[in-house]
């Protein structure tokens, strides 16, 4: 079993802070049982990477895992909320080497064919962005794509996040021990009422809108900015 460690639990916090304390949250899209089911089979250093399968209340699923330190087994199962992509530069960074991972894995542009060694780099510099003891064990092409995500993931418009959505566990809720893993998902996989639209104000409510104080959005977002703060601080030095 992979150990706990601080950074990955700042981004637990971090990620119900905003997803309890947003606009966002006032329209959570839906609460899905999920579990998961296979890998593709590529690995480096002996963790399996990008892409994992699974099912979202029985509907096939494709999730990109963003928790690097905490371990699921194939049937494992928990809950999980389907939320919008947060406004936040890392996970924004995530979702670019989620779907460079996606070109990578289909010899799309800027792949002429498969590259399984950036298929393996765009998801170790993902588990990178949320987790310190990730970048001790990345693969030499992990930086180049972290880089390349920081440069540009800024240029992508808000049509672009749209596609894509964060799969956050429910704490507890996980049929094993351990701790149930943030996944990235593909927006069309679970065919649910969509959530509000990235960066928008939602037009039907799932749960009613229930305007937040913003210190608590300020409190957060700054959690969120802190764990990744303290991770690149760590990488840097």
């Amino acid at each position: 079993m992979k150990k706990w460690n601080v950074s990955l639990a700042l981004l637990i916090v971090a990620v119900f802070a905003l997803l309890t304390f947003s606009p966002v949250k006032a329209y959570a899209d839906a609460i899905l049982s999920m579990e998961v089911t296979g890998v593709q089979g590529t690995s480096y250093n002996g963790e399996d990477v990008y892409p994992y399968y699974g099912t979202a209340n029985g509907n096939p699923v494709t999730l990109m895992c963003i928790s690097f330190s905490a371990d699921m087994n194939l049937g494992e199962t928990w809950t999980a909320e389907k939320e919008n992509i947060p406004l936040s530069p890392t996970f924004e960074e995530a979702v670019w080497l989620f779907n460079d991972a996606n070109a990578a894995l289909n010899g799309t542009s800027p792949y002429s064919s498969y590259s399984q060694s950036y298929q393996i780099a765009d998801q170790w510099a993902a588990w990178e962005l949320f987790d310190t003891s990730a970048y001790s064990t990345a693969p030499p092409l992990a930086a180049t794509q972290m880089a390349a995500a920081v440069a540009n993931y800024g240029s992508e418009p808000a049509s672009f996040y749209q596609g894509f959505i964060l799969y956050a566990p429910i704490p507890g809720t996980q049929n094993e021990n351990g701790t149930a893993q943030f996944f990235l998902g593909n927006n069309t996989d679970t065919p649910t009422t969509p959530p509000a639209p990235y960066g928008g104000t939602p037009t039907t409510p799932a749960y009613g809108s229930a305007p937040e104080p913003a210190s608590l959005t300020l409190l957060g977002t700054g959690m969120l900015g802190f764990a990744a703060f303290l991770y690149r601080r760590k990488r840097a030095a």
